[in-house]
């Protein structure tokens, strides 16, 4: 090729070249037009996402206070120091500085550090102090961060009833997992900065919202009551060689739970060592036969039928035949000709048999049901029990019969309390709580569990007329070891046989007494109930009565209420007023 040809086609690949050139960094010159004018906003995000890493904080829980507001169940402020292992530019120097605070060495601290995790929690519990000196030294990647662990004040206090919490917070049992989403609060969040390589960039800890405290749990229970009613169960349950008991007292008029007592009890600051036995809350969770003590929602169905009066007349002697079938009354051979009024008062099986027959399935069934029988107490409180009931349809002569001096059925303490609470409180039955009033963090009520009227089973003149017959139960018939002496008290003992293997035992009990005074204007309604007394002693006079006793005359003085009982302690107590 000449030189002239050759010049020419350099010429050409040149120009060629410098078309090429100015073509590409057009395309260029649009491209980048394109990513910081139209894409702008999704790589903002993307940028956004990448460079920011969130870390979800925990809440201190609400507490739970008693009525009076003296702290059940607290968290007790603490400080968590914590790392973002990833971040941690120097594991091994940071390991040597931190172990001069914490209780760990190097080699486990480095360990820790050097996993390239986005969370770990190195101490979960520090001192104001330490916390205060981590924080001053500045290291990448580390944090402290204020937190809570729970306290139960008074250890063993109402045990069953506050529950406990688990490691992650969470409530587990009672009123911890009842109202877990109440006392939970709302976590908090720790928002760190990083670079595209995963490393921090200063200021590393780029956000912190402190977590909101939950609220504040007030229970309707009063700890001074409940201390002196867990005292005195304790004792009768040693003293009759017992398995297990409740005890519950509760204000007649509003339904307000006073104290709810469980034995064996445990301590929920350790709730690991607790035996199911010790969790268990049997006055909700446990449904039992009530025996003698659900003979005065029996007398209320007649009575209000008008079925029968406190004076009609039943022959006793000792047992009776249903359907081909012989059911015993608890004393052989009977008391002859009683009335109403006096087979309640000697706590006549026989009476009550016949009484129920009178009443009928169907229409015991729909009393069943005002007495508030067929669901739970709802009083607040988890695993509330059903109860234990044959469906109307497959009762026969024999079971009604049972089922009228309360045997053939299992309810709960709560149940049997919230019926038999509706004589005392002249006909109505009120809803029982448990939950006084839900508290902000800084104490504001938030609201108020109102008084509810649930049913009316029975009109005033039945429940003066049972009131009645359950003064004389208590001071001259089988309640009369539950007196205390210068107060009028109406009650009614009661002793079952338990159902085991299907079969009713003749050797395990449940001994029971429910009461409630000061008569005429009663205050209070308690109910004691232990289960499988061993030995001599196992029927409801013997076994909770005495308990009954020595916690109504705490009762008595603890609220400053004077005696005004005659020297024969109302057991003459005139016409019903």
């Amino acid at each position: 090729m000449s030189g002239k040809g050759y010049r020419w086609l350099s010429r050409q690949r040149a120009l060629w070249l410098t078309l090429g050139t100015s073509a590409f960094m057009g395309f260029l010159m649009v491209r980048l037009v394109i990513i910081q004018v139209a894409d702008n906003p999704s790589l903002d995000a993307y940028e956004a996402s990448f460079q920011l890493q969130h870390i979800s904080l925990p809440a201190p829980r609400g507490d739970i206070v008693d009525a009076n507001g003296q702290i059940l169940a607290m968290d007790v402020p603490r400080d968590q120091v914590v790392a973002a292992p990833r971040y941690v530019t120097d594991p091994q120097q940071e390991a040597r500085t931190l172990a001069h605070y914490l209780p760990f060495s190097v080699r486990q601290l480095k360990s820790v550090l050097d996993n390239g995790s986005w969370y770990a929690v190195l101490d979960d519990s520090v001192s104001p102090a330490v916390a205060n000196k981590i924080s001053r030294l500045n290291l990448v990647g580390i944090s402290t961060i204020p937190v809570s662990g729970r306290e139960y004040p008074d250890g063993t206090l109402a045990s069953q009833v506050l529950g406990f919490v688990g490691s992650n917070d969470q409530g587990l049992a009672g009123i911890e997992y009842e109202d877990n989403k109440i006392l939970s609060g709302k976590p908090g969040e720790w928002t760190v900065r990083v670079n595209a390589a995963g490393q921090p960039m200063l200021p590393w800890q780029e956000a912190y919202t402190p977590p909101k405290p939950g609220d504040t749990v007030q229970l309707t229970i009063d700890s001074d009551v409940e201390a002196v009613a867990q005292k005195w169960l304790a004792w009768g349950i040693k003293r009759a060689h017992a398995k297990n008991g409740t005890v519950i007292i509760m204000n007649i008029h509003t339904g307000a739970i006073i104290a709810l007592a469980n034995w064996p009890d445990f301590n929920p600051n350790n709730p690991s060592t607790a035996t199911p036995l010790e969790e268990t809350d049997y006055a909700v969770q446990d449904p039992f036969p009530p025996g003698s003590i659900f003979k005065p929602a029996t007398a209320a169905a007649a009575l209000t039928l008008s079925l029968v009066t406190p004076n009609t007349m039943f022959y006793t002697d000792g047992y009776k035949i249903v359907d081909g079938v012989r059911i015993d009354d608890w004393k052989p051979g009977g008391w002859g000709w009683i009335t109403l009024t006096r087979g309640l008062e000697v706590s006549s099986d026989q009476v009550f048999m016949d009484v129920v027959l009178k009443v009928g399935a169907s229409a015991f069934y729909h009393f069943v049901k005002l007495f508030q029988y067929d669901h739970p107490s709802d009083v607040g409180l988890p695993g509330d029990s059903n109860g234990v009931w044959l469906p109307l349809s497959q009762v026969n002569a024999v079971d009604l019969a049972t089922m009228g001096f309360g045997q053939g059925f299992a309810a709960t303490a709560m149940q049997v309390i919230t019926a038999d609470n509706a004589v005392a409180n002249d006909g109505t039955l009120v809803q029982p709580h448990i939950v006084k009033a839900i508290l902000s963090p800084t104490g504001t009520v938030l609201r108020r569990t109102p008084v509810r009227v649930e049913s009316r089973p029975m009109p005033v003149k039945v429940a003066k007329e049972i009131q009645h017959m359950m003064v004389l139960e208590a001071t001259q018939g089988t309640g009369v070891p539950a007196q205390v002496p210068g107060y009028i008290i109406a009650g009614k003992t009661g002793t079952a046989q338990k159902i085991v293997d299907g079969k009713t035992s003749n050797t395990d009990f449940v001994a029971s007494y429910l009461g409630y005074a000061p008569m005429p204007h009663p205050k209070f309604i308690m109910l004691v109930s232990i289960n499988r007394p061993v030995g001599k002693l196992f029927y409801g006079d013997q076994v909770s009565a005495p308990v009954w006793s020595h916690i109504a005359a705490f009762l008595f003085k603890y609220w400053k209420i004077k005696p005004y009982a005659g020297p024969d302690n109302g057991s003459k107590p005139g016409p019903i007023p």
